[in-house]
């Protein structure tokens, strides 16, 4: 395929950029395992998740807590077209680590502040919402948004999304 056509085709599928067989690779998930795909305005997949490991079996025995189950999994790309993306993912860095009100049906909603950091070498800038499980990017003229929900450390979720960011981001 023409690097035109792939254009045109990311522009329409965000699905296009982070494929499910490049998904797998990423965050190993085996053939066997069924991925659904979810398209909106967004790209989702949905998978279940691995069993809980030996240790997380074990503390809940010992604390007399449920057993976790199996959760479900889910990575998803959303684009958005935005002149001066880098300009806009700094003022909607400032905002989220300040807080904000928004007007929801006549009722002043508060936004509290949010802990965000600043995620070097993907894309032009990036930063990672941990409250979200979220990676922002900026490229060009477009926001990225990667969205990791997967039962993983909070430092390993953010090189899980990374890492998808990077693979996604070379098309």
């Amino acid at each position: 395929m023409t690097p035109l056509f792939l254009f045109f085709l990311a522009a329409v599928d965000p699905c296009s950029y982070l494929p499910e067989q490049d998904l797998r690779q990423v965050f190993e998930i085996p053939e066997s395992t069924p991925i659904r795909i979810v398209r909106a305005d967004s790209c989702g997949y949905i998978w279940m998740g691995l069993p809980p490991t030996g240790p997380q079996l074990r503390e809940a025995l010992r604390s007399g807590r449920r057993l976790p189950a199996r959760a479900n999994e889910s990575f998803s790309i959303r684009i958005e077209p935005i002149p001066n993306a880098i300009k806009e993912l700094d003022a909607r860095f400032e905002k989220l680590t300040k807080g904000y009100t928004v007007d929801r049906d006549g009722q002043q909603l508060t936004v509290k502040p949010q802990a965000l950091s600043w995620v070097p070498s993907v894309g032009e800038k990036a930063f990672w919402n941990e409250s979200l499980s979220q990676l922002v990017v900026a490229r060009k003229n477009e926001l990225f948004s990667f969205v990791v929900k997967k039962q993983m450390k909070p430092a390993d979720l953010v090189n899980a999304a990374t890492t998808a960011a990077q693979a996604a981001l070379r098309k």
